[in-house]
């Protein structure tokens, strides 16, 4: 009975945690989204475990923070874009490099965890 019940604290604790970052990173990017002249930068971070990479914004105040996961950052990058916000030239192309060899590795025709189908960027 002990082991159950340590095991449902352990699980409300996981999913506690998951809707509070979940709610702070989509506070966060509606706040670049709002205020784009506070943004000092965007850029990548490696993620060498999963070989993929995290979004992350660097204010005008120094403050850092993580505005997308891997399977998030295409999706993010196109929402930000309408704010003026962009990857620098290396990033976007450490990126598009990336998601090249997740093309050929996948096959064109492979979905994406969230539907959608990834294209090779040799056509852009």
């Amino acid at each position: 009975m002990e082991l159950l019940g340590a095991s449902a604290a352990v699980i409300a604790l996981l999913f506690i945690a998951y809707f509070v970052g979940s709610k702070k990173k989509r506070e966060g990017l509606a706040w670049l989204e709002a205020r784009p002249g506070d943004v000092s930068r965007l850029y990548l971070r490696a993620a060498p475990e999963i070989d993929a990479y995290w979004l992350h914004a660097e204010m005008k105040n120094g403050k850092k923070r993580v505005i997308a996961a891997p399977w998030e950052v295409e999706e993010t990058l196109r929402r930000l874009a309408s704010s003026g916000l962009r990857l620098s030239a290396e990033d976007q192309a450490t990126l598009d490099a990336t998601l090249a060899r997740e093309s050929v590795t996948q096959g064109d025709s492979r979905q994406h965890a969230h539907g959608t189908v990834l294209r090779r960027r040799a056509q852009a």
